[in-house]
């Protein structure tokens, strides 16, 4: 098996992160560093409103973080001859895997400090940390693809390579008109066997790979795009 990062995270360092967190909440139980009842929930004033006992919060806590890094596992074992959106959906199970666990360390740590989960609140800093993750996210995920042929076609988003393949693994090219509705919505999107980038309704090129996966990009001069693409199989 490659080695990788997706290969990584899959089966070394989410695993050992669940463990070491599991571990602490069990510290944190047995030795009283948490309240009781403790916080799990928080209104939009950032006062907690939401309350369970302690002793289950290390179950809720393991099964947060579990089921996204078993979702993660399940693409990997089901796309294992889809590597195209199996690499996205990897990428995108890692994302929600971290997200979680940076929101369930820092709900434990804030009620680390205090001897009730009634006199909880939740940091402004932290909303206002997470609203521009969201933010960040939508502002790349709906960037307009520029697409790159040399030995590889390379998709860029916002001037970063988000996507490199061999021109060799192409079979074919056409354009095609792509919408949103067909891909399951706006942005990056893997439906199917097809993995596309569709940041407003257009022409785009469709590409398709001797693995039977396909490419859609919606993209400027889609035509002058699949000619050259059409040119490098050709030669």
């Amino acid at each position: 098996m490659t080695f990788n990062l997706a290969s990584a995270n899959r089966f070394i360092f989410a695993p050992a992160s669940q463990l070491v967190f599991g571990l602490w909440i069990i510290f944190l139980t047995n030795s009283n560093g948490l309240p009781d009842p403790i916080a799990i929930h928080w209104g939009l004033s950032g006062q907690a409103d939401g309350f369970m006992p302690r002793a289950g919060y290390w179950l809720l806590t393991t099964l947060t973080l579990f089921v996204p890094w078993a979702i993660q596992v399940a693409v990997y074992l089901g796309k294992r001859k889809s590597p195209l959106t199996r690499g996205f959906l990897d990428f995108v199970c890692a994302l929600v895997y971290w997200l979680m666990f940076f929101i369930m360390f820092s709900v434990t740590i804030i009620q680390t400090s205090v001897a009730s989960g009634f006199q909880s609140t939740f940091p402004a800093v932290l909303v206002g940390l997470l609203l521009s993750l969201i933010a960040l996210s939508l502002w790349f995920g709906l960037a307009f693809p520029e697409v790159e042929l040399g030995q590889n076609l390379v998709v860029k988003m916002r001037g970063l390579r988000v996507l490199s393949i061999p021109v060799g693994e192409l079979a074919g090219v056409e354009t095609t008109l792509l919408s949103s509705w067909r891909y399951g919505g706006l942005g990056v999107r893997a439906a199917g066997k097809t993995l596309a980038f569709i940041p407003s309704k257009g022409e785009g090129v469709l590409f398709t790979l001797r693995s039977g996966e396909q490419l859609a990009i919606r993209c400027h001069e889609a035509e002058q795009v699949a000619n050259e693409a059409r040119t490098k199989l050709a030669g």
